[in-house]
């Protein structure tokens, strides 16, 4: 969008350029070319005028010249040097209101500094048109102010309507830029959360099953080997969902049965099992009747919720509760695990997933210690069918 801005200023100020010098060029014709008369009988005899006058007259020319070929680039000041010029022109031989160069250069300049020009331009235009003409009817001995009145509401309004589709359209240029930062942002924050969110849990696990590997390597080999065994499985399934997460950045869309379920949490209670915990699942209602947006979500915030029962509270018993409402989800998420590391937990990255999740969906969100000991996460997510179809698109999925 600037490449063509750019290009289109160059060849705005090349056309201007243009523009001005065959005015100046035009202005020598009728200076010095014996032309008839645009009105017959009217207009001073340029024939018989003083080689001076000839000469303060072509630097006059020289002028209107220069507004006109910056008129673009500098409008401000191409409206002063025309308007100067033209009430230089008023003392001499040659008034401006008989030849065309005056008048025009005076037009354009004033056109291009209300239509782009920046800080006070309306004004300077103003005045660069009326007080040139002013001073030149009074040489004149003419006060034809309805003819001058008519040229500049012609000139300035057409001027200023070019000037305010102009600030019109830097507003929506920078207001596309401003949805392009903050749409960058969304993505920076989604490919973050869900980062976090894969990796995370499947690391726990692996940490936690390693260390127990570690702890009975001596003692019992058997007891190792399945913990390695489930470190070999728990990583494969980091490596698959990192996968589908790279595919689904590329722009490709992913198969709605490649998609995280509440249907498919085998995988997350496991874990919590590997790592010495239990998990008991209640599930009420019918799981296919939750909205692929919401499904995808309350998948991600049961994994979290999961991860951190691992995480902080190894070997509790984690309750999961799923309840499919009419036009809701909600997820209960409570353990029984002790110890100050789990009181402390709840203030990471993983809970602000959770909560950004459920903002998407209007939904609300609680999470915090339980006065008799545990953890507890309470989430409900609203069926909102444009919210919905708003947080799977910000989730990256489709389907």
């Amino acid at each position: 969008m600037s490449a063509v801005l750019a290009v289109r200023g160059r060849w705005r100020g090349v056309a201007t350029a243009l523009a001005g010098a065959a005015l100046f060029a035009f202005g020598l014709a009728e200076l010095y070319v014996p032309l008839a008369g645009y009105v017959e009988g009217e207009g001073p005899d340029l024939a018989a005028l003083s080689g001076g006058w000839l000469a303060v007259l072509t630097v006059l020319l020289v002028g209107y010249g220069l507004a006109v070929a910056g008129c673009t680039s500098y409008p401000r000041t191409a409206a002063v040097v025309a308007g100067a010029c033209f009430t230089a022109q008023s003392f001499t031989p040659v008034l401006p209101e008989w030849p065309v160069v005056p008048l025009l250069a005076l037009v354009a300049a004033t056109f291009a500094c209300v239509a782009v020009g920046g800080r006070a331009a309306v004004a300077v235009g103003v005045a660069g048109y009326l007080l040139p003409l002013g001073i030149e009817n009074a040489a004149a001995g003419d006060s034809d102010w309805v003819f001058i009145l008519f040229v500049g509401l012609a000139v300035l309004g057409p001027g200023y309507a070019v000037r305010m589709r102009r600030a019109q359209a830097a507003r929506l240029v920078a207001l596309a830029a401003e949805r392009e930062a903050a749409a960058r942002t969304d993505e920076r924050l989604r490919v973050a959360r869900e980062l976090h969110d894969i990796v995370s849990h499947g690391v726990s696990v692996m940490v936690l099953q390693a260390a127990a590997a570690q702890a009975v390597l001596d003692s019992d080999a058997g007891q190792a080997r399945a913990s390695l065994d489930a470190v070999q499985e728990v990583g494969r399934e980091v490596v698959t969902e990192l996968r589908r997460l790279l595919v689904i950045l590329r722009g490709a869309e992913a198969a709605p049965e490649g998609l995280p379920s509440l249907r498919r949490i085998d995988a997350l209670t496991s874990g919590v099992t590997l790592a010495g915990g239990r998990v008991e699942v209640t599930v009420t209602g019918d799981l296919a009747a939750i909205p692929a947006a919401a499904d995808v979500s309350g998948y991600r915030i049961l994994q979290e919720a999961l991860t951190n029962a691992t995480r902080h509270a190894p070997g509790a018993t984690v309750r999961v509760s799923i309840e499919v409402g009419g036009d809701d989800l909600r997820l209960h998420v409570v353990d029984d695990g002790t110890g100050r590391a789990r009181r402390d937990a709840g203030t990471g990255h993983g809970l602000t997933g959770i909560r950004e999740r459920v903002e998407l969906f209007g939904g609300t969100v609680s999470a915090g210690p339980r006065p008799g000991g545990g953890f507890e996460v309470r989430v409900t997510l609203p069926f909102d069918a444009e919210a919905s179809a708003g947080a799977l698109a910000t989730a990256g999925f489709t389907g």
